[in-house]
Formats: structure tokens, sequence, C-alpha cells
């Protein structure tokens, strides 16, 4: 218990010297990319491809959503374990390098702590990146998961119940880091995909390539497999713990296609390679260690709207993680949703704000 506190404030401590929060391009403190580092000069881009609002005030109302799930593998059948995440709604603004978004959890839209438990959730990112190049690192806690999938404990399971299975003692940390190069970067604007910004004018692509690295620590109190499922899984499926440290490399292609001048989709797609270090201890008290080979991949997807005034619309990307080409224990994906609307505002800086470095 010790180790595992003491390995995760250890990685709290790192990514804290760093108090960064990723939304686009460059630093990002508290949700606000800090692209330039505290200069002014805008970015430089091709401008029959790409128009920069650098210097504009953005003012933004949005929602997001993140989303995560844990499949233990059996002979016929996965346990599908969640954590109960809500939807969050806020405001955000930003100018040149500073800003801010505040954001407060949403009791509906399936967020019932009384039918799916209680979650703790705790989150980090860094991102930096200029117009080739783009490095983030992620740190996600979750503590507290469901069963989302209860009829392979009993069929017809909410004939008899009104809540999923609920496991406090489950808990899951991941760290994953990736480095990007993208080979077209003056004429495919990255900010406009994340609806932030920039405006993409034209029809652009970009292929890139990338490294990774991931380290993941699930455990729990008792085996992830229920005493009466034992029979539908391997013995080495009923973890107590996993550990798993991956490098990978991929390549990617990224495309935005303009509609009606202000309307736009975009989509990545980007699949890799890694080598995969697997430790795991079992509730028969086995420990086991294995090298494997396994493929991880990223997908994304962007529809929005832009012009000098206004911006907005839906993004949302999937990240799977933990998979090897055979005997499998444990798959993981990462999902995140934001809908964005946003006003931009000629704005020059008075009185005090004005004193503020890079304004």
């Amino acid at each position: 218990m010790g180790t595992v506190r003491a390995n995760r404030w250890i990685i709290c401590v790192m990514l804290m010297l760093f108090p960064l929060i990723s939304n686009g391009q460059g630093f990002g403190f508290l949700g606000i990319p800090l692209d330039t580092l505290l200069k002014t000069r805008t970015p430089r881009v091709d401008r029959a491809y790409i128009t920069t609002y650098y210097r504009q005030l953005h003012l933004y109302a949005l929602s997001d959503r993140q989303g995560y799930n844990m499949r233990v593998v059996g002979n016929a059948y996965s346990l599908q374990y969640k954590p109960n995440l809500p939807w969050a709604l806020g405001l955000g603004v930003n100018y040149k390098w500073i800003g801010t978004e505040l954001t407060i959890k949403l009791p509906f839209f399936g967020y019932t702590p009384e039918r799916r438990g209680k979650t703790k959730p705790f989150g980090v990112t860094i991102n930096l990146n200029n117009r080739r190049f783009w490095f983030s690192t992620q740190y996600q806690f979750y503590r507290g998961f469901y069963l989302s999938n209860p009829d392979v404990l009993q069929p017809n399971w909410f004939e008899h119940s009104t809540a999923y299975p609920y496991r406090n003692d489950i808990r899951s940390q991941t760290v994953t880091s990736r480095l990007l190069y993208q080979f077209n970067p003056l004429r495919l604007s990255i900010p406009a995909t994340l609806l932030q910004r920039e405006e993409q004018r034209r029809n652009a692509r970009s292929w890139n390539l990338g490294g990774s690295f991931s380290y993941q620590y699930i455990r729990a109190d008792s085996s992830l497999v229920p005493s009466g499922l034992v029979a539908d899984f391997r013995p080495e499926s009923r973890l107590l713990s996993l550990q798993s440290l991956s490098l990978g490399i991929d390549v990617g292609y990224t495309q935005t296609v303009i509609f009606h001048k202000r309307y736009f989709m975009s989509f990545t797609v980007r699949p890799g390679l890694t080598v995969l270090h697997q430790q795991t201890k079992t509730e028969l008290n086995e420990s086991a260690s294995q090298l494997q080979a396994g493929w991880q991949g990223t997908a994304s997807v962007t529809l929005g709207y832009s012009s000098a005034s206004y911006y907005g619309g839906i993004y949302g990307s999937t990240t799977k993680v933990n998979r090897t080409f055979s005997k499998g224990l444990i798959n993981t994906d990462a999902d995140y949703i934001k809908l964005v609307f946003g006003k931009r505002i000629r704005y020059r800086p008075k009185g005090i704000i004005k004193q503020v470095p890079g304004l």
C-alpha cells in the first residue's frame, strides 16, 4: 500500500512541477494555451490556408466528458469495468497566452451515483508543441468502478436490482507520453481541429510520425474476476494487479475538409505498434512477467464552424491502450468528447491587465 501511494505521489509531483493542463497549441495553464512563452509574435502560417486569431479575445462556453473502459478478457466474453464520470459545463476565456476555464459537474445526463457508485478521479496533462512537433504527457487516476455488463453475473440483472455491481477497491493509474512530428505544419492547423484560435480556410492534410511511452498500474483488493465466473476465465486473468510498460511507434494521418467556407470536418487516425512488458499477480499468489508485441491507436473527429466572429462545434477522440496480439489480459479505452461555442472579440488590454508581460 505504501509503495502504491509513493508511486502516485512521485508521478503527481513530477507533473505538478509543470502546472499545465492541455488545451491546444503550446503550453497550457488552467486550460489555456501558452503557445509563445509570453511572446507576442503571431504564429507563422500560410495565410491562404490558415487564419490565426491569436491577438483577439476569446470567450466561450463548453461542456465536456471523459470516458474510460477497462475490459478483463475472458474465454467467451469480457468484464467491462467503468468509472462513473459526469459531464461538466463551464465558461472559458483566453487572450494571447493567458486565460482560464471554470467548469462544474452536471448532476444529470447519466451521472447517477446511486446506480453506478462513486468514482474518485484525478488527472493532469502537459502539452508542449510548435508547428512541427507536439509533445504531450497525461496522468490519469480512477478509484471506484462499476460493472457495466452485469448480465454476465446474472441474466436479466435489472429485474432483480436497480444498481450496477460496484467495486470501490479497483484503482487504475495511467501515464502516457507521445511525441509527434507533423509534415505539413504551415497549411494544416491543429488548433483549428481542436476548436481553438485559428480558422482553416482551405482543405489540407498531413502525415505525422510519432513515438510513445505508457505506464499502467491496475490493482484491486480481490480478484477482478468474481468467484462465480472463474470457470469462464483463464487462471492468469484472476488478477489482483497488473503493471505494464510499453514503447511504441505510430504513423498518423490528419485531414480537414471545408464546406461552404465556414463549416469543416477534421479527422485523425494514428495506429501504432508497441513492445509491452507486463507484470501480474493473481489471487492464487502467482506472479508472472512477460514481454509481448502489441498495438495501440488513437482516432479523433471534429465537426465545427469558424468565422472571424464566432466558432464552435464538437470534438471527440478515443485511445486504445494495452493491446497485445495474443493472450491479452486487460484492454483499456480512453474517450473524450467536448462541445464548444465561442465568440471572438477585438480587444486591447488596459490598466493593470496591460502591465502583464506579453499582453
